[in-house]
């Protein structure tokens, strides 16, 4: 049964936010919602243009701050419509995979030494990924604490922090038992 894209919907929502053109759509979710969603550039771009023809989604140029002008993509009522509509009646489907537990279960065929590097860099980005939540957070408080979603980006951002807080645990534990092993 193939999986259906849920890119269009991630598109229409950050769009819902605010006009932007691929790349700022790229940078918004890698500084707000990388956490627990990503996209490419290749499908980014290609979802615009689908989205653009269902009518979903709008191109229009608009002059920055700098008196720029560039092309920017801003949802339309029926994109939003769209938008809507799947939030009511899609069921939540989290995603089943997961390359750490993947390797780690598998750990056995894999050299310790590589396996304790990679857990490494895994900690590593777990931390990064903590400095990041932290700076969002803050963010949050002082830029947007008045915008009407802000409960809702809180509490996902507290549970991206428990949850890489669990997950940092849980390989440095990995990784002793590994280390112990050898």
């Amino acid at each position: 049964m193939k999986r259906e894209s849920k890119t269009q919907y991630a598109l229409l929502g950050i769009l819902s936010q605010c006009e932007m053109n691929g790349y700022e759509i790229r940078k918004y979710i890698e500084s707000t919602i990388s956490f627990f969603w990503s996209e490419s550039f290749g499908q980014i771009y290609p979802t615009l243009s689908k989205l653009e023809e269902d009518g979903f989604i709008k191109e229009w140029e608009k002059t920055d701050t700098n008196g720029k002008k560039k092309k920017v993509f801003k949802v339309t009522r029926s994109g939003l419509e769209e938008f809507r509509r799947w939030m009511d009646q899609s069921p939540i489907q989290s995603n089943k995979r997961n390359e750490l537990l993947f390797k780690v279960f598998f750990g056995r065929h894999m050299n310790p030494k590589l396996l304790v590097e990679q857990l490494d860099s895994e900690i590593k980005k777990q931390k990064d990924d903590l400095k990041t939540l932290k700076v969002f957070q803050k963010e949050l408080k002082t830029d947007w604490d008045n915008h009407p979603d802000n409960d809702y980006w809180n509490l996902t951002l507290e549970y991206a922090e428990k949850q890489t807080h669990l997950n940092l645990e849980w390989i440095q534990k990995v990784k002793g038992k590994i280390q112990e092993k050898q």
